[in-house]
Protein backbone atom coordinates (compact mmCIF):
# COMPACT_ATOMS: atom_id res chain seq x y z
CA UNK A 1 0.00 0.00 0.00
CA UNK A 2 1.10 3.51 -0.77
CA UNK A 3 1.03 6.97 1.08
CA UNK A 4 -0.36 10.75 -0.13
CA UNK A 5 1.25 13.28 1.46
CA UNK A 6 0.43 16.76 0.84
CA UNK A 7 0.86 20.23 1.28
CA UNK A 8 -1.51 23.09 1.89
CA UNK A 9 -2.43 26.69 3.24
CA UNK A 10 -6.13 27.12 2.99
CA UNK A 11 -6.97 23.79 3.64
CA UNK A 12 -8.21 22.84 -0.03
CA UNK A 13 -5.64 20.28 -1.08
CA UNK A 14 -6.60 18.32 2.40
CA UNK A 15 -10.04 18.06 0.42
CA UNK A 16 -8.31 16.84 -2.92
CA UNK A 17 -6.38 14.37 -0.61
CA UNK A 18 -9.21 12.91 0.38
CA UNK A 19 -11.22 12.65 -3.33
CA UNK A 20 -7.84 11.46 -4.55
CA UNK A 21 -7.25 8.33 -1.48
CA UNK A 22 -11.40 7.71 -1.63
CA UNK A 23 -10.62 7.09 -5.87
CA UNK A 24 -8.07 4.59 -5.41
CA UNK A 25 -8.43 3.08 -1.88
CA UNK A 26 -6.42 0.04 -2.58
CA UNK A 27 -3.67 1.87 -3.46
CA UNK A 28 -3.46 4.45 -0.46
CA UNK A 29 -3.87 3.31 3.23
CA UNK A 30 -2.76 6.60 4.51
CA UNK A 31 -3.05 10.23 4.22
CA UNK A 32 -1.17 12.62 5.86
CA UNK A 33 -0.31 16.65 5.36
CA UNK A 34 3.61 17.19 4.75
CA UNK A 35 3.36 19.53 8.02
CA UNK A 36 3.34 16.10 10.14
CA UNK A 37 5.73 14.19 7.79
CA UNK A 38 8.99 13.05 8.33
CA UNK A 39 11.69 11.41 6.11
CA UNK A 40 10.96 7.68 8.34
CA UNK A 41 7.07 8.35 6.29
CA UNK A 42 8.87 7.63 3.40
CA UNK A 43 10.11 4.13 4.47
CA UNK A 44 7.88 0.79 4.13
CA UNK A 45 6.22 2.18 1.44
CA UNK A 46 6.82 2.01 -1.95
CA UNK A 47 4.67 3.95 -3.66
CA UNK A 48 3.45 7.53 -2.70
CA UNK A 49 1.55 10.52 -4.50
CA UNK A 50 2.77 13.84 -3.17
CA UNK A 51 1.15 17.20 -4.14
CA UNK A 52 -0.06 20.37 -3.09
CA UNK A 53 -0.32 23.85 -4.34
CA UNK A 54 1.24 26.74 -6.12
CA UNK A 55 1.76 29.76 -4.56
CA UNK A 56 3.20 33.31 -5.25
CA UNK A 57 5.68 33.07 -8.55
CA UNK A 58 5.62 29.18 -8.85
CA UNK A 59 6.93 28.65 -5.21
CA UNK A 60 5.75 25.35 -3.25
CA UNK A 61 3.46 26.07 0.01
CA UNK A 62 5.23 26.95 3.13
CA UNK A 63 4.93 23.14 4.75
CA UNK A 64 6.39 21.93 1.69
CA UNK A 65 9.31 24.49 1.63
CA UNK A 66 9.54 23.62 5.45
CA UNK A 67 10.14 19.79 4.45
CA UNK A 68 12.20 19.92 0.84
CA UNK A 69 15.82 20.13 2.87
CA UNK A 70 14.56 16.73 4.11
CA UNK A 71 13.32 14.99 0.62
CA UNK A 72 17.44 15.05 0.67
CA UNK A 73 17.50 12.39 3.09
CA UNK A 74 15.29 9.79 1.44
CA UNK A 75 16.13 7.66 -1.15
CA UNK A 76 13.21 6.95 -3.68
CA UNK A 77 15.06 4.18 -5.70
CA UNK A 78 12.82 1.36 -6.35
CA UNK A 79 9.89 3.72 -5.47
CA UNK A 80 6.78 5.00 -7.81
CA UNK A 81 5.60 8.32 -7.13
CA UNK A 82 2.69 10.10 -9.05
CA UNK A 83 2.00 14.16 -8.32
CA UNK A 84 -0.42 16.24 -8.20
CA UNK A 85 -0.81 20.63 -8.19
CA UNK A 86 -3.22 22.97 -7.31
CA UNK A 87 -3.52 26.31 -9.31
CA UNK A 88 -5.21 29.22 -10.41
CA UNK A 89 -5.27 29.84 -14.14
CA UNK A 90 -6.31 32.92 -14.29
CA UNK A 91 -4.77 34.67 -11.36
CA UNK A 92 -1.28 33.25 -11.56
CA UNK A 93 -0.83 32.43 -15.51
CA UNK A 94 2.24 32.72 -15.89
CA UNK A 95 3.54 30.30 -12.81
CA UNK A 96 0.38 27.97 -13.15
CA UNK A 97 1.03 24.62 -11.23
CA UNK A 98 4.80 25.01 -11.25
CA UNK A 99 5.53 24.12 -8.10
CA UNK A 100 4.62 20.43 -9.04
CA UNK A 101 7.82 20.31 -11.15
CA UNK A 102 10.12 21.17 -7.96
CA UNK A 103 9.03 17.98 -6.18
CA UNK A 104 8.97 15.99 -9.47
CA UNK A 105 12.56 17.32 -9.87
CA UNK A 106 13.86 16.31 -6.72
CA UNK A 107 12.17 13.12 -6.57
CA UNK A 108 13.33 12.07 -9.83
CA UNK A 109 16.79 13.04 -8.99
CA UNK A 110 16.56 10.79 -5.78
CA UNK A 111 15.80 7.48 -7.88
CA UNK A 112 11.70 8.19 -8.48
CA UNK A 113 9.97 6.05 -11.06
CA UNK A 114 7.17 8.92 -11.84
CA UNK A 115 3.74 7.67 -12.89
CA UNK A 116 0.90 9.49 -14.74
CA UNK A 117 3.04 12.09 -15.59
CA UNK A 118 1.01 12.48 -19.18
CA UNK A 119 -2.08 14.41 -18.25
CA UNK A 120 -3.38 16.59 -21.30
CA UNK A 121 -3.28 20.13 -20.94
CA UNK A 122 -6.79 20.41 -22.69
CA UNK A 123 -9.82 22.43 -21.16
CA UNK A 124 -6.60 25.20 -19.42
CA UNK A 125 -6.19 28.20 -20.41
CA UNK A 126 -2.92 30.05 -18.93
CA UNK A 127 0.29 31.44 -19.81
CA UNK A 128 3.10 29.14 -18.77
CA UNK A 129 3.42 26.41 -16.46
CA UNK A 130 7.47 24.52 -15.41
CA UNK A 131 4.83 21.41 -14.93
CA UNK A 132 4.34 20.92 -18.59
CA UNK A 133 6.91 18.90 -20.13
CA UNK A 134 6.12 17.91 -24.30
CA UNK A 135 3.17 19.23 -24.10
CA UNK A 136 1.56 17.46 -21.32
CA UNK A 137 1.26 18.36 -17.15
CA UNK A 138 3.96 16.07 -15.31
CA UNK A 139 0.87 15.03 -12.84
CA UNK A 140 -3.48 15.37 -12.27
CA UNK A 141 -3.79 19.56 -12.66
CA UNK A 142 -7.25 20.88 -10.50
CA UNK A 143 -8.12 24.51 -10.47
CA UNK A 144 -10.42 24.73 -8.05
CA UNK A 145 -11.01 28.59 -8.10
CA UNK A 146 -11.89 28.41 -11.76
CA UNK A 147 -13.16 25.34 -12.96
CA UNK A 148 -14.20 23.30 -9.79
CA UNK A 149 -16.85 21.43 -11.70
CA UNK A 150 -14.46 19.92 -13.22
CA UNK A 151 -12.53 18.08 -10.58
CA UNK A 152 -14.47 14.74 -9.80
CA UNK A 153 -13.83 13.98 -13.43
CA UNK A 154 -10.10 14.83 -13.26
CA UNK A 155 -9.60 13.11 -10.63
CA UNK A 156 -11.16 9.93 -11.46
CA UNK A 157 -9.38 10.09 -15.15
CA UNK A 158 -5.87 10.70 -13.32
CA UNK A 159 -6.86 8.01 -10.94
CA UNK A 160 -7.32 5.52 -13.67
CA UNK A 161 -3.85 6.67 -15.49
CA UNK A 162 -2.36 5.60 -12.22
CA UNK A 163 -4.00 2.28 -11.22
CA UNK A 164 -2.97 1.44 -14.84
CA UNK A 165 1.01 2.48 -14.54
CA UNK A 166 1.24 1.30 -11.14
CA UNK A 167 3.42 -1.53 -10.00
CA UNK A 168 1.75 -4.58 -9.64
CA UNK A 169 2.94 -5.65 -6.16
CA UNK A 170 1.55 -1.95 -5.02
CA UNK A 171 -1.84 -2.45 -6.38
CA UNK A 172 -2.12 -6.40 -5.09
CA UNK A 173 -1.69 -5.61 -2.03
Amino acid sequence: MGKLIYGTQTGTTDEIAEKIQKAIPDLIDEVKPVFRASPEDFQGSDFFILGGSTWGDGELTDDWQDFYPQLDQIDFSGKTVALFGLGDQYGYGYHFVSAMKILYDKVKEKGARVIACEVSTDGFDYEHSESVEDNQFIGLVLDEVNQPEMTDERIESWCEQVKAEAPAAVSQS
